[in-house]
């Protein structure tokens, strides 16, 4: 009880906040679910043969990709990264939280993201290029960022309430690009729905990391520096050329910043000015309580 009740005064909730995320939510699995009982109930045979088989198709894929993953990074071990390992420590004993696995990607932008479905099995991969680029200060709050990530289990929220909207889009491309004309269509279908339940999964995750970043602001006292850390990794990912960044635009759901081109109502993340104003708020607030 002691340790919830430190978590809640640490990452406070915003009710505002919490509503829009549990309507996002609410909204993904409704959606998908019937959706799919319409076509079970009412679509010819065929249409509900091909939107079955995109569904274990994509359920299959995700799996095997789960496996297959792996990671060009480093582990980092304390000898190998010292400072960052003592950042790292320290925030995890002021969130009461297990210290995640470190590792290093080689990648030239700069960005971080979590891993992991548990609080004690998770992983915080930083790039070279955000080590290289941002401050002490800066990076500190951006590990304060993905922890906060952590504390809110958003990993396994987004596994959880996106797993079925991908799974349908993942499945209805290949059985489109692999089937024949008697599936095309059950295919197409397939993809049609989880793209739209896929808007409610993005507009989860923009939620989620307002709320990651006023995590990291309670955590570190300092929402300021959180605020230039984005700035300068957003100039950084400028500066990458696209041909890098399409490598890694996958994991754009859990990058610190999305590294690739994305419509306004399909984005992950909220715009960096909303997100820095946010900050600026958090910071006058802290400001006139001192």
């Amino acid at each position: 009880m002691r340790r919830r009740r430190r978590r809640r005064e640490l990452f406070p909730p915003d009710h505002r906040l919490t509503l829009r995320m549990l309507g996002a939510a609410l909204f993904v699995p409704a959606v998908v679910a019937g959706a799919l009982w319409g076509v079970f109930a009412f679509a010819p045979l065929k249409l509900q043969i091909g939107v079955g088989l995109s569904l274990l198709i994509g359920v299959a894929a995700a799996g095997w990709e789960r496996m297959e993953r792996h990671s060009a990074g480093q582990e980092l071990a304390p000898a190998d990264a010292p400072a960052l390992h003592g950042v790292v420590e320290r925030l995890c004993v002021a969130a009461d939280l297990p210290k995640p696995r470190i590792v290093r990607e080689p990648e030239r932008q700069p960005n971080s993201w979590v891993v992991g479905l548990g609080r004690g099995r998770a992983r915080l991969h930083v790039t070279q290029g955000l080590l290289d680029r941002l401050s002490d200060a800066e990076i500190e709050a951006v590990v304060a960022h993905e922890l906060a990530h952590i504390a809110h289990r958003d990993a396994t929220v987004m596994t959880v309430v996106g797993g079925p909207a991908s799974a349908m889009i993942a499945g209805g491309a290949r059985l489109a690009s692999e089937g024949s004309w008697f599936l095309m269509f059950g295919s197409v279908v397939a993809v049609a729905i989880g793209w739209l339940g896929s808007l409610g999964t993005r507009a989860l995750s923009r939620y989620r990391e307002f709320a990651a970043d006023a995590g990291a602001a309670a955590l570190t006292g300092s929402p300021s520096a959180l605020a230039s850390a984005l700035v300068k990794v957003s100039d950084g990912i400028v500066a990458i050329p696209h041909a890098d960044l399409r490598a890694v635009a996958g994991r754009d759901a859990f990058h610190l910043l999305p590294t690739g081109w994305q419509l306004k109502f399909a984005a992950t993340h909220p715009p960096l000015q909303a997100r820095i104003e946010r900050l600026e708020r958090i910071e006058a607030r802290l400001q006139s309580a001192r």
